[in-house]
């Protein structure tokens, strides 16, 4: 081809034909100014291309992990929540208690959550946006002001109540929160204290200023209820921003099983998979035998992510929630992430 264009000038140019040829020549030139604009073009909108589906592939990731925030802090405030009612019970009618939970509620209503175990910092590092694309610049600031706000947490140094615990040389039990309030905190341990430490516990009720700090406990928790609100907000702001932004986008579960006491393994170890329906809802289903029990919803064989229930044989899920009680029979099971909900429609066999 470009033997055949010099042949073209070389012609030309022995026929003198020089006009001629500098309208060729400058046209030639346009030609391959064109083509060089034109790669140019292709090359920005192929690599303009690969950087939005690798912004979109990171913000799939960072959907998943805002998703789990929610799920970890809607469960934290409801923990709170269970602390506020211990506190109002005491004060309103302290003889309703078994005064062998008792000093184990106590100890228990100093206890904080711990901070929330996110990846949003983490994957924002990974989220290379286009400073000129002002969607993308908005919704990276959005989640970075999110991020920030996870990283700093709610911290509470106070621990009132301990404090009148301790000038009582009690032993320090062994309590987690939030999963020591599972079960209605029925699996705390009534033999851990003895009668005397009983006994110097419910003198305490009587005493004015242990009174005042169960008020002042109280107004730190409605504080941390304030704090917990502001974040759940953001966090659904910005799955609302994310869906705008990539309407196609969905959580990244997999390996959803049923495990539990009522499956057909009857232990707390082995998953009975469920198989994904709908991948933009996030749709698990299954065909089931279940003997009168208890089981859960889990990712993987592992704890990491795990819904529980308080209805049968349809409710809402929640991110480490209580086991949910089930009667025997055939059941096809739904289970929908995105919806957080659950049911089991029986089958007649």
């Amino acid at each position: 081809m470009i033997k055949f264009f010099r042949k073209i000038r070389q012609n030309l140019l022995s026929e003198g034909k020089t006009e001629k040829y500098l309208k060729y020549a400058i046209g030639e030139i346009v030609l391959v100014v064109i083509g060089i604009l034109i790669a140019l073009q292709l090359n920005n909108w192929n690599e303009s291309r690969k950087n939005e589906d690798e912004f979109k592939a990171v913000l799939q990731q960072i959907f998943t992990v805002v998703d789990q925030d929610s799920e970890q802090l809607l469960l934290i405030r409801q923990n709170v929540l269970k602390q506020i009612e211990i506190i109002d019970n005491i004060v309103q009618n302290p003889e309703g208690f078994n005064n062998k939970l008792l000093p184990h509620l106590l100890f228990y209503l100093d206890l904080e959550a711990s901070d929330l175990n996110s990846e949003i910092s983490y994957l924002l590092g990974y989220l290379k946006f286009n400073p000129k694309n002002q969607k993308q610049s908005n919704l990276n600031k959005s989640l970075s002001s999110y991020g920030k706000a996870v990283k700093e947490g709610y911290n509470n140094s106070r621990r009132d109540i301990t404090s009148f615990l301790d000038e009582l040389n009690l032993p320090y039990p062994s309590i987690t929160f939030g999963y020591s309030a599972l079960n209605d905190y029925q699996n705390m341990d009534s033999t851990f204290f003895d009668e005397s430490d009983i006994k110097n516990t419910l003198k305490l009720l009587d005493n004015s200023k242990f009174q005042n700090a169960l008020k002042s406990s109280r107004s730190i928790k409605f504080t941390h209820l304030v704090f917990l609100d502001d974040i759940i907000n953001l966090t659904n702001s910005n799955k609302r921003l994310i869906q705008d932004y990539y309407p196609d986008v969905k959580l990244l579960y997999s390996n959803i099983g049923l495990v539990g006491d009522a499956t057909q393994h009857n232990n707390w170890t082995n998953n009975i998979p469920l198989t994904l329906t709908n991948e933009s809802q996030a749709i698990w289903e299954g065909d089931i035998i279940l003997s009168d029990g208890s089981l859960k919803f889990r990712e993987g064989e592992n704890w990491n992510f795990n819904w529980g229930g308080d209805a049968f044989p349809s409710g809402n899920t929640y991110s480490y929630g209580d086991n949910i009680k089930v009667k025997s029979g055939n059941y096809h099971v739904i289970l929908n992430l995105s919806e957080k909900t659950y049911e089991f429609i029986k089958e007649n066999k």
